[in-house]
């Protein structure tokens, strides 16, 4: 049995979800809470962070690396398909959503989570909006014509649609302004896995 230590809101943890859901994967989800300390993780990975697949004797602590090893370890190809050419994009474009879409969304998710309404800061919101914005327009551009952001859904999609994901819960999802990526998203949701994967609940201010 596979083991998913993870917190539901994350989205790194979430892309994992989509790809055990797209890969019809069954596994126990061992939930954790933001800034409490699972007392396995520590063990588990060098991070202390989630998410953490467990699949017997194998550890796997990075998501990136878990889509790698879910994808070869029990369908491959399923979430990296096409030639070399064709998986290297897809994994630029997981690249891309972890180390820059997140970062776009970051300051924004932080401030709506973290304070009420009536305190937020709204030139932090502004300033991520537009961030948000410009990787929007790179996006659109990347996925073209195409239904998906590989040959067909891949693991771009999962980390992707877990980042749109997010922006969407906090208010700031895709506009008329990006119609391809509001008919990839569309497609995105109408997909099984989507609603399997779906954050069970999102952090709020009190």
């Amino acid at each position: 049995m596979i083991t998913l230590y993870e917190r539901s809101d994350c989205p790194f943890c979430w892309k994992v979800r989509l790809a055990l859901a797209e890969l019809d994967l069954d596994y126990e989800s061992v939930a954790t809470r933001l800034g409490e300390k699972h007392p396995e993780l520590a063990r588990l990975s060098p991070t202390g962070t989630v998410p953490v697949l467990v699949d017997g004797d194998t550890v796997v602590w990075e998501s990136a690396v878990i889509l790698e090893y879910l994808d070869g370890r029990y369908s491959p190809g399923l979430l990296f398909p096409g030639d070399a050419v064709q998986q290297a994009r897809i994994r630029l474009l997981h690249a891309y959503s972890d180390k820059i879409v997140g970062g776009c969304l970051r300051e924004l998710v932080f401030e709506k989570r973290s304070r009420p309404e009536s305190d937020w800061d709204q030139g932090v919101i502004q300033s991520s909006e537009r961030k948000w914005r410009g990787c929007q327009i790179r996006m659109e551009q990347d996925l073209g014509e195409n239904r998906f952001f590989g040959e067909r859904f891949s693991a771009a999609d999962c980390a992707l649609g877990a980042r749109f994901g997010v922006a969407q819960a906090y208010g700031a999802g895709v506009t008329t302004e990006f119609p391809r990526l509001q008919r990839w998203y569309a497609a995105l949701v109408k997909r099984p896995g989507w609603k399997a994967a779906y954050p069970s609940s999102f952090i709020r201010a009190d």
